[in-house]
C-alpha cells in the first residue's frame, strides 16, 4: 500500500468517525427532550383550536417545562367519552405557554398540533413498550427525559407522525381573555381538573 493510498483511507474512517460521532450526538439531544405523558379520562381539553388547559385539565403542570406532551385514553374514562380508552388522543410538539391568570396554570399552544380523540391509534396494539410503561405501574402521568429506550422510540414515532401538522389554530393569541375558552364545561364532575387542589390530587385524578 501506498502512502499516498494510506493518508487517504486514514482520512476517510476520521470522517466517518466524526459522522458516526455526530450522529450519536443528534440522537443522545432528541432523547433528552422532555416528555409529558398522562392519561386523560375525557374529552374537552385541549380545544379543536389546539389550547390545552381551556377547562384547566392537568392545573399547574401544564406551566412545567417540556418539549411535547402525549395525551392518552385511560382505562376507565367518563362513559360519554369511553372511546378514548387506551388511544392517542393528542399530540402537541413544541409548546408556548399563554398567560391564564385565572386558571392554576397558563394554557399551552404548539408548533405542532394534531387532535385525535376517539380516532386516535391505540398504543395497546400499536404502541406496546409505551402502553406497559404507562399502565402497568399504574401511574396517572409521567414527565421524563430519560424514557427507557424502547419506550422512547415508540414516543419518537408518535411525535415524528405530527410534524408536518400545523400550529394551534391560536397559536398567536398572549392572553387568555383572547381565546374562547370554556372552563366549566366539566367542574361538577372532573375534580382532578378543577377547582384550588393540591397538585399530587391533580395528577391522580386528571
Amino acid at each position: 500500500m501506498t502512502r499516498k493510498k494510506e493518508v487517504v483511507e486514514t482520512k476517510i474512517r476520521e470522517s466517518l468517525s466524526k459522522l458516526s460521532h455526530y450522529g450519536r450526538s443528534i440522537s443522545k439531544l432528541e432523547s433528552n427532550m422532555k416528555i409529558l405523558i398522562y392519561k386523560r379520562t375525557h374529552k374537552g381539553d385541549p380545544s379543536p383550536e389546539g389550547v390545552f388547559g381551556n377547562q384547566d385539565c392537568m392545573g399547574r403542570i401544564r406551566n412545567w417545562k417540556y418539549d411535547g406532551v402525549i395525551g392518552i385514553g385511560g382505562k376507565a374514562p367518563w362513559k360519554p367519552d369511553s372511546d378514548i380508552k387506551y388511544k392517542i388522543n393528542w399530540i402537541g410538539l413544541g409548546p408556548k405557554k399563554v398567560i391564564s391568570p385565572d386558571l392554576r396554570g397558563d394554557q399551552v399552544v404548539f408548533d405542532h398540533f394534531k387532535l385525535y380523540e376517539e380516532a386516535g391509534e391505540n398504543i395497546k396494539e400499536k404502541y406496546p413498550n409505551l402502553f406497559r410503561y404507562m399502565f402497568d405501574s399504574g401511574k396517572r402521568w409521567d414527565m421524563s427525559d430519560n424514557l427507557p429506550e424502547d419506550v422512547f422510540n415508540e414516543v419518537q414515532q408518535i411525535f415524528n407522525s405530527i410534524k408536518s401538522c400545523p400550529k394551534s389554530e391560536a397559536y398567536n393569541v398572549e392572553y387568555m381573555d383572547s381565546l374562547e375558552t370554556e372552563t366549566d364545561c366539566h367542574t361538577s364532575k372532573c375534580k382532578g381538573c378543577f377547582g384550588d387542589l393540591q397538585v399530587d390530587v391533580t395528577v391522580k385524578e386528571c
